[in-house]
């Protein structure tokens, strides 16, 4: 166990000099030869940007700027550290709100100051025997391979080693991200069979939520929170499920109880935020987004929707110059990002119709209009386009909110979350549209082409597939669902007839569309996989 001291390199996060040299000696101490030092949050980001390390140990408090859990949470979001490495939170503190949001990004393990040599090394020690052997499964999924990673896995898995929880828990998590629903069931049940696990009986109830059996997830979900009051993430994936369930009073209810146990988590009080701000309820959304920009401050997830939702609740609760001064802060916090004048220009054309400036407000929207005719040439999402909505509606622009929910609903036909968010604004708003009956039209229009381009490729009429699912992919950029299928069709046509250049270039342009909307598209794993096969057989 000493060549792993020796052969593994360490971060070590403090804001004082003191204690970084003292951990640094304990780790000498230990046989760790290769050390490097960071004084604050972004100064540990930067060196792991530069720099691949196995051991991270970081402090909680970091003085100004990002904290630990912000560290960690950064690392994460931008996979600065893979499943391979342990980060290992440092604390002298034990506040309940601190250790309920550092447990939501789960570190692999906690020291509590003052900690001896020996308590370090026991728990590196396990912590290594954990995390044995998880470099190539890391490696893949940066590669965003996750067959690979399944592959990888599974071979650990037939070893039989010490560390097999780690890697049926890792292997469940990859299959449900991956959507292989089927092969996550199975492994969690195998874990279930042997023992009761809170994470797994989570993963159990995902699954149900995915195959959108809600009423059952939202059972397993309820039964986990009478089990342990204060498990965070049933709470959040209940709140999820009863917002598919159209049930958003409920939902509201959930998340409040959420935040008040675990209140640092950005996520979370921004989506209360939300959903109170369309439930009716803008002192509570008010309070959220407040809470939610301030964690965001110094966070990898900041984002002007944020403050944007800041400002339409204190409008909402008649503060209209406190609100827009929030949206003018959008410019000066986000001054280099295209999204942020749109969100500004939006929010305020919503307060200043409200404050009775007419002229003003019609100024506001017209350059929301083209702040958004700009993101359309990069990157359009379904937020920005909701965004839109939300505004025409405010402004009692109907028929141009209907036009754009109709192009939202056709870009995310089989995105239930979108979906969802449609029909709730429609319904708060009082939007004269009936979301659910153009859902189901277009849904339905949808599905038949895509049921026809399946048909054509199984007869080997790869032609007319192309023809027909391009002809739909380039009608609808925005649709995630149809510019793979389009991918694929192709792919499926250069595997029988051979690689040209135009066809590359098709499915790079279909390709590449998906991943400016979405990258972490559990599909664009496998196409992507395949589109490398092909093209490396031709080298």
């Amino acid at each position: 166990m000493a060549d792993a001291f020796a052969t593994k390199s360490f971060l070590v996060v403090d804001d004082f000099a003191d204690m970084r040299s003292a951990i640094k000696g304990i780790l000498i101490s230990l046989g760790v030869t290769r050390i490097d030092q960071a004084r604050n949050g972004s100064d540990a980001i930067s060196k792991m940007q530069n720099k691949r390390f196995e051991v991270i140990l970081c402090d909680y408090n970091l003085g100004p700027g990002k904290d630990g859990q912000q560290v960690l949470e950064e690392a994460r979001h931008r996979q600065l550290i893979g499943v391979d490495s342990i980060f290992i939170m440092i604390t002298a503190e034990n506040a309940r709100e601190m250790v309920m949001g550092a447990v939501e990004y789960a570190p692999d393990s906690y020291l509590s100051k003052p900690f001896t040599k020996d308590l370090l090394r026991t728990r590196l020690v396990k912590l290594f025997e954990r995390k044995a052997h998880l470099t190539k499964v890391s490696e893949a999924l940066v590669a965003k391979d996750p067959s690979a990673a399944i592959r990888a896995i599974d071979t650990l898995i037939a070893a039989k080693p010490r560390n097999l929880g780690e890697l049926l828990k890792l292997k469940s998590e990859i299959c449900i991200d991956s959507n292989r629903l089927d092969e996550a069931t199975a492994t969690l049940e195998q874990v279930l069979a042997i023992r009761e696990m809170p994470w797994a009986r989570l993963g159990i109830g995902k699954i149900q939520f995915l195959k959108k059996h809600f009423d059952q997830a939202a059972e397993t979900f309820r039964q986990l929170i009478e089990q342990d009051a204060n498990f965070i993430g049933a709470y959040d994936w209940l709140a999820k499920t009863q917002t598919a369930q159209r049930r958003f009073a409920e939902a509201e209810e959930t998340l409040r109880t959420a935040v008040r146990l675990s209140p640092r988590g950005i996520g979370r009080q921004h989506t209360l935020g939300d959903i109170a701000l369309n439930n009716g309820h803008p002192e509570i959304a008010e309070a959220a987004y407040e809470r939610a920009v301030g964690l965001a401050k110094h966070s990898v997830l900041n984002h002007p929707a944020i403050f944007a939702g800041l400002a339409k609740s204190k409008s909402a609760n008649n503060k209209h110059d406190e609100a827009l001064k929030v949206a003018n802060e959008i410019h000066k916090v986000f001054p280099d990002r295209e999204e942020a004048v749109f969100y500004a220009a939006s929010t305020s054309a919503l307060i200043k119709t409200r404050q009775g400036d007419k002229a003003g407000g019609e100024a506001a929207l017209a350059e929301a209009e083209e702040a958004l005719a700009r993101l359309n040439e990069t990157a359009h999402t379904a937020e920005h386009a909701l965004e839109m909505a939300t505004t025409y509606a405010g402004l009692g622009r109907e028929d141009k909110a209907a036009a754009i929910l109709r192009q939202v609903i056709a870009n995310n036909h089989d995105d239930d979350a979108t979906l969802t968010q449609i029909v709730h604004l429609c319904q708060e708003s009082g939007l004269n549209y009936d979301a659910e009956a153009a859902i189901r039209e277009v849904q339905r229009d949808l599905v038949k082409t895509n049921n026809e381009g399946v048909r054509l490729i199984k007869q080997g009429e790869f032609e007319a597939a192309i023809r027909l699912l391009s002809q739909a992919a380039d009608e609808m950029p925005g649709n995630k669902t149809i510019n793979l299928n389009a991918a694929k069709a192709i792919i499926m046509y250069m595997e029988r007839r051979g690689v040209t250049n135009d066809d590359l270039q098709a499915v790079r342009r279909y390709i590449d569309r998906v991943q400016t909307l979405a990258p972490d598209d559990w599909r664009l794993g496998d196409v992507t996989a395949r589109l490398r096969k092909i093209t490396s057989q031709g080298d």
